[in-house]
């Protein structure tokens, strides 16, 4: 992952990316600092436990991308970003926090984040976001237009697109209701990167555990979720599945 973001950095991004760290807990600061060390291209240009002794620096200074926790004192990550937005202030953002109540994620997304990591989470998952904001700041920075594939690479919305829209979901097999699909996505959709089961996506949604696996297996099938297994469950193990 380290190489290649070098690559990317070394090929399209000429200037170096200045970077603020917005996190009131001092070890999860400094994970985050160490992390970026490591990342050629990156330089960190302040640290913040406060929001809003972050924001009075962002709005004074150039500043490309900032780490962005949500439980702070003063001013909380939620509204530093809206401040941010309200502002005319584009710079990018990663949330890192432990935040994970899904209109809370909903709203951050709503706000443009490029990413967002739930605590604890691993050094390949962090470079694996950064990774997403070099490959976004390549592609912002050609000249020529975008394609639609592009846009939604960038949008995190290459294979569900009609999520949010009132279309039903293409090709839909026979015996699944193309509404019950949409409402599981969605579902997954409200909690990024996070692996949930199909108890937990039966009672969000309303249905019948049973139901739900049916639709999960079929989109796992279609390589639309990826899987992972869950052997703390004190008993048998449980697969459990996340949008790719």
């Amino acid at each position: 992952m380290i190489s290649y973001i070098r690559i990317l950095i070394k090929k399209y991004i000429m200037d170096t990316t200045q970077v603020v760290i917005i996190e009131d807990d001092p070890m999860v600061a400094q994970i985050n600092k160490q992390y970026i060390s490591q990342v050629s291209g990156l330089k960190l240009v302040g640290i913040f436990a406060n929001g809003l002794l972050a924001i009075n620096f962002i709005q004074k200074y150039k500043v490309d991308l900032v780490l962005l926790d949500v439980y702070m004192p003063e001013l909380n990550g939620l509204d530093l970003l809206k401040k941010m937005r309200h502002l005319g202030l584009a710079t990018a953002v990663i949330m890192v926090t432990a935040a994970n109540d899904p209109r809370q994620v909903d709203e951050l997304l709503r706000l443009g984040v490029i990413d967002y990591l739930v605590k604890p989470f691993s050094e390949a998952r962090f470079k694996e976001a950064l990774a997403k904001y070099f490959a976004r700041k390549q592609a912002l920075n050609t000249q020529e237009a975008l394609s639609q594939q592009t846009i939604d690479k960038l949008m995190g919305q290459a294979n569900f697109a009609w999520v949010q829209s009132s279309e039903p979901m293409p090709s839909t097999p026979k015996g699944l209701q193309p509404a019950t699909l949409k409402l599981v996505l969605k579902t997954l959709a409200l909690n990024p990167r996070v692996y949930l089961g199909c108890e937990e996506i039966a009672e969000k949604v309303g249905l019948s555990k049973v139901t739900v696996r049916r639709y999960l297996n079929h989109l796992a099938g279609a390589e639309a979720v990826e899987t992972t297994i869950d052997y703390d469950t004190g008993g048998r193990p449980s697969v459990k599945f996340r949008l790719k």
